[in-house]
């Protein structure tokens, strides 16, 4: 089989939701097909892409799961674990926002099947990130994904605050993705290359103190502390957050992050594993003041939307724990950082979408459900909806027997096991802060009376996406074994700072 023709059949599960979305685009442009109906077959869709993503693994005899890695397109990208375990994780998240959209677009009144296009666009651009090797391939990714949130952010076009939102997020991404595009020259002019593998192939001890060596690691270390939102570069992520549509903001706070991510760990750990020394202050110093800085303005925080905002920007400050510990020359340490990565990556999606899930069952004509107030007397009025979102405060926070704690702890046992016992003091303390604020919106919901009598209007979609999201977290929380071996077999074997 030809390069090109291996390559499209490993490119399967992308070309498939690219063609959904084209579909879908031409279906919204039927005057009599109703955009609700495109939103299920966008649903259809993300559910048959991930049932091709999860072929791979019987097709090649699990080897895509035990670290065999499969190039395609001259090496710009990659079939390994790692890019099928994200796959699955932004396909997911991508056909639960999906759900939630259904009931939430019908309350606003603008039912539309650009948007549910858009969707697929972005994940798209999600999974090109996943399997990329190489710095063009991300940058590729990353744009595709980046252009769909910079629209569906400001889908709202006659709310102001989504024009704001939309328009915030556009300026520092555009400038962010400059600094990207120059960061990927600076390295090319250096090395002569931007194949990630190539690249760490070629370091040599001098480039340790290559002025333009550091300076690209920097610049791509600011392009993307601006995807994850970590600090200094996440002033846009309160405002993009409390002005996009709630079922969009979910996706956004979970699987855009968790792509930015993967391109984290493959740049660093394969490109990049040679100057260790140097970005593991970098990233520290990120660490820890998007923990810090997170947790306490979340605390200030009566809307919602802008506290889980302020709360995903201290959760990508805990992630960056696991890439630190991947630093370690050592491949079990190192391989430990990686697990705790993904795990925890994984953990978060389902917990923030459900948590945003909530958020949208309390929207109402009357009530947004924005406001931490809104949950006042939820416990009275639903006790299932109460206990749900307890789950997922709980979890947010780090409470036992929650999938929270779980990732927590890998991500606390991964900075002992790499030498950084100071990092996982800084976590413990922050999570203790962390659980001031959720634990706030539980007073309410249990400790408060209704803020009114109206009856809550849940849908098949919200209801199967809060009860998805709260069974993951309870199974995961009490038997995580499964999910934690899944992790294991998909860890990225060749390049991992060996």
């Amino acid at each position: 089989m030809s390069d090109v023709a291996s390559g499209l059949y490993l490119l399967r599960p992308e070309l498939l939701l690219s063609f959904y979305g084209f579909f879908l685009l031409l279906m919204s442009a039927m005057p009599r097909f109703r955009a609700r109906w495109i939103g299920l077959l966008a649903a259809l869709g993300c559910l048959l892409t991930l049932l091709v993503v999860l072929s791979f693994p019987y097709q090649q005899g699990m080897a895509a799961f035990k670290g065999s890695n499969l190039f395609f397109f001259g090496n710009l990208m990659v079939l390994d674990g790692m890019a099928i375990f994200f796959k699955v994780v932004f396909l997911a998240s991508a056909l639960l926002s999906i759900l939630i959209s259904l009931r939430y677009l019908d309350i606003e009144g603008v039912q539309s099947g650009e948007y549910y296009s858009l969707i697929c666009f972005a994940v798209v651009g999600m999974m090109i990130m996943a399997s990329a090797t190489d710095l063009l391939s991300i940058f590729v990714g990353l744009e595709l994904m980046a252009i769909s949130f910079y629209i569906l952010v400001g889908y709202f076009r006659g709310n102001r605050k989504s024009n704001e939102a939309a328009m915030k997020y556009f300026l520092l991404g555009a400038f962010s993705t400059g600094v990207f595009v120059y960061g990927a020259s600076v390295i090319y002019s250096v090395k002569g290359t931007t194949n990630l593998f190539d690249l760490g192939s070629r370091f040599q001890l001098s480039d340790t103190t290559s002025p333009l060596l550091l300076l690209g690691m920097i610049l791509l270390t600011v392009a993307l502390g601006f995807k994850v939102a970590a600090v200094p570069f996440h002033a846009w992520a309160p405002d993009a957050y409390e002005g996009a549509p709630t079922a969009i903001t979910a996706f956004l706070s979970t699987a855009s992050k968790a792509a930015a991510f993967v391109a984290f760990v493959r740049i660093y750990a394969v490109g990049f594993g040679g100057m260790r020394h140097q970005w593991i202050l970098l990233l520290a110093v990120l660490s820890v003041a998007s923990m810090t800085l997170g947790n306490v303005s979340a605390l200030l925080q009566d809307n919602m939307k802008r506290m889980l905002a302020y709360s995903s920007i201290a959760h990508a400050g805990y992630v960056l724990i696991g890439l630190i510990a991947m630093s370690r020359p050592e491949e079990n340490i190192s391989q430990f950082g990686q697990l705790a990565l993904m795990f925890y990556l994984a953990v978060y999606t389902f917990i923030n979408l459900g948590a945003f899930s909530m958020v949208v069952m309390l929207r109402r004509e009357n009530l947004t459900g924005d406001r931490v107030v809104d949950f006042s007397g939820l416990q009275q009025r639903s006790p299932m909806a109460a206990f749900a979102m307890l789950v997922f405060m709980l979890s947010l926070a780090g409470i036992p027997a929650t999938a929270g704690f779980i990732g927590k702890y890998y991500l606390f046992a991964a900075a002992m096991k790499a030498n950084f016992a100071w990092l996982a003091v800084v976590m413990v303390l922050n999570s203790v802060v962390s659980a001031f604020y959720y634990l706030r919106v539980v007073w309410h919901m249990y400790q408060k009376p209704p803020v009114d009598s109206v009856r809550y209007a849940v849908s098949p979609g919200l209801v199967a996406t809060v009860g998805i999201c709260l069974g993951f977290n309870l199974l995961v929380g009490l038997y995580p074994e499964p999910l934690i071996e899944l992790t294991r077999q998909s860890l990225m074997v060749l390049g991992v700072l060996g």
